[in-house]
């Protein structure tokens, strides 16, 4: 659900994280998640890195390796990232990062106030939807579930951290390279998916998957409608509700992917419906979890439960 927080709160904890002395640079606030860096090699300093989220981060972390520290502000895989509240460590690591990267698509719209608050002269940011181009009235802001446009976005990581530090630019391509080829079991496993079940009917609370589900061939066989008034924190149709019951309790859908993370009364019920209708239900995350050690881990996951679940 896109809940906007308050930009007053926001510019509260910007305010107050500015008189704060910040005698470190951004490699103190390393413990922002599990996507941070070791110090850099010979004792130099490591390039300091915020991103939104830690999908960003654990992507960063990895083409940086020991040459960049990574803070992840959204990293809590137990919490509603809608609801995220900034503190004021993630102002000050703001302020004195390098490279600053962003998921756009109104997804993370408090990054821009912290930013503006927190000027940097020194620092890049990287806009995730710049990067991919995404475009639209309503784009669905999940982007980091397009596994075969993340390579395009490792790059310009790539080129960014290049170009602050040039003498560690062929670390980061062979970083790179290395990454994007452990991108190809999850690609695989959604062309399995396509040549299997291409135009079967599935369900979700939310839009979480929709790139993944696209690429695999997937069709939706409930209202748009009801992920639509989800992720705006209202309440679907009446219409809308009752068609996506009958696609449940008709098996006319074959898989439920419901968002682990952000819940409610009327999503809880459409879980519990599709437990009591025999309907396989595949839980899908928008950050990180725990479990899994790495973006990799986490995505090729969740398309393999996919598969399995459609196979059922």
């Amino acid at each position: 659900m896109h809940r906007t927080r308050t930009a007053a709160s926001v510019i509260a904890v910007a305010t107050a994280a500015a008189t704060v002395l910040l005698v470190t640079s951004c490699a103190s606030t390393a413990g922002g998640g599990p996507t941070s860096s070791a110090a850099g090699a010979g004792g130099s300093a490591p390039i300091g890195v915020v991103a939104g989220e830690n999908f960003w981060g654990d992507i960063a972390s990895q083409i940086g390796g020991d040459r960049v520290t990574v803070r992840s502000i959204i990293s809590d895989p137990d919490a509603d990232p809608h609801e995220y509240e900034s503190d004021a460590a993630d102002a000050s690591a703001l302020s004195t990062a390098r490279l600053v990267i962003e998921n756009g698509i109104g997804y993370d719209d408090f990054m821009a106030t912290l930013l503006s608050a927190q000027p940097n002269r020194d620092r890049a940011v990287l806009s995730v939807q710049k990067i991919l181009n995404v475009t639209g009235s309503a784009p669905n802001p999940h982007i980091w579930y397009d596994t075969a446009r993340i390579p395009t976005v490792a790059h310009a990581i790539e080129q960014r951290l290049a170009a602050i530090s040039p003498a560690d630019a062929s670390t980061f391509a062979a970083n790179e390279q290395k990454f994007d080829a452990s991108l190809r079991p999850i690609n695989a496993t959604i062309a399995t998916i396509k040549a299997k079940y291409a135009g079967t009917k599935i369900a979700y609370t939310e839009r979480v998957p929709g790139y993944l589900t696209t690429a695999a061939g997937l069709t939706l066989g409930m209202p748009a409608g009801f992920t639509e008034a989800v992720e705006q924190g209202n309440e679907p149709s009446p219409a809308d509700n009752l068609a996506f019951e009958n696609a449940i309790k008709t098996r006319a859908v074959k898989v439920l992917l419901y968002n682990g993370q952000v819940t409610d009364e009327e999503t809880t019920r459409i879980k519990q419906l599709a437990d009591s209708a025999g309907v396989p239900v595949v839980g899908v995350t928008e950050t990180i979890p725990k479990t899994d050690k790495d973006y990799q881990s986490w995505q090729l996951r969740q398309a393999k439960e996919i598969l399995a679940a459609l196979g059922r």
